[in-house]
């Protein structure tokens, strides 16, 4: 028998919420391939690929037996998937479809934001309790935060194996980081901790470090691309390689406050404050010797932040590319030259650093 499962559109749905309502977590990320079905209604350069693979997935039937398909409303083309998702079941172009659910978690700092927060928590706990006919107690919250909160340890051990002296490359650590979100936490604590316990004991890895920033990645290709320089990505700002775990989720007497709270302040997309992203990336410059922004054509939010970083990375003489190509894709040859260039001024600035 399947295991019950809810679909979302980007991990800044608090899965503690899902798993104690009595599902698994599935989070859309997006692939190279065609997307014929989808194609047919979404417009091109507005929906990034994980969503134009929820659409298409949506029309031909993969996503019959999801329970709920919940979508954050964490950026303008994630609402007008909403939308669009919402029109297509109205026309009966599909009807195989589970009903779809606007999760309306603000990243705001005004003073009214905690109490709606909270308050959209709480629907999309009742909305999964409805799915699922079991109404989580406070207690069930609480139980399932620490087994979380164990996980996020787990991984906070392994993204310590990347800097300062990284151990383990992008390529391969990304994947491991990202499967906080859908595994079961209690296995990925165990597991996680084992790989930590594991590559703790090789050698460090040579070559400049690389952050990667800009539009968030969720698959690990771009690091393949940039390591294949001889540099290594010991950091990414966004929700799958570094930023996924964050820090744990308070346990107190109103377990749902601490989610909205943790949600709000550690999820990042395009709603999350250019300030908080700003400190978010400065901060991690210290530790790097090179800097790669991912601005892919479908980004209609990072790039405006991307002069204010150039003039951060000029001011502190940290090289860095701007790529704009598809990360899902084969990066061209002026890509590819670009990173090489990239690599050895980084290689320079390493070797005066490090020795």
């Amino acid at each position: 028998m399947q295991e019950p499962y809810i679909v979302a559109s980007w991990p800044s749905v608090p899965v503690e919420i899902v798993r104690a309502a009595g599902f698994r977590p599935v989070m859309i990320r997006g692939a190279s391939g065609p997307t014929p079905a989808a194609d047919t209604h979404l417009e091109p350069g507005i929906f990034p690929s994980r969503l134009r693979r929820l659409v298409e997935d949506a029309l031909t039937g993969r996503l019959t037996h999801a329970a709920r398909i919940v979508i954050p409303r964490t950026s303008d083309a994630d609402y007008k998937c909403f939308l669009y998702l919402r029109e297509l079941v109205r026309r009966g172009v599909t009807t195989a479809l589970a009903p779809i659910v606007l999760f309306d978690l603000l990243q705001s700092r005004g003073p009214d934001v905690p109490a709606y927060d909270v308050a959209r928590v709480h629907a999309l706990l009742d909305e999964l309790s409805s799915a699922s006919g079991r109404m989580a107690s406070d207690d069930d919250l609480r139980g399932e935060i620490v087994r979380a909160n164990a996980a996020r340890a787990a991984a906070r051990r392994l993204v310590e194996l990347r800097r300062p002296v990284p151990r383990i490359a992008g390529a391969e650590v990304f994947p491991l980081l990202a499967a906080f979100w859908e595994m079961n936490p209690d296995r990925y604590a165990e597991m996680a901790s084992d790989a930590a316990t594991r590559i703790a004991a090789r050698p460090p890895l040579a070559g400049p470090r690389v952050l990667l920033t800009g539009a968030p990645v969720d698959r690990h290709t771009l690091h393949e691309t940039i390591e294949s320089h001889g540099a290594v990505v010991v950091d990414e700002v966004g929700p799958w390689g570094s930023g996924a775990a964050g820090d744990d989720v308070r346990i107190d007497e109103d377990p749902v406050a601490a989610l909205a709270e943790k949600y709000r302040d550690d999820s990042i997309g395009a709603r999350t404050p250019v300030d908080a992203l700003r400190r978010l990336t400065q901060s991690r410059l210290d530790e790097v010797d090179a800097v790669v922004v991912s601005l892919p054509p479908d980004d209609a939010v990072f790039g405006w932040d991307y002069p204010a970083l150039r003039d951060v990375l000029n001011a502190r003489r940290i090289p860095h590319v701007c790529l704009r190509c598809d990360p899902y894709e084969r990066p061209t040859p002026a890509d590819h030259a670009a990173l090489d260039v990239m690599v050895s001024a980084a290689s320079q600035l390493h070797e005066a650093r490090h020795g």
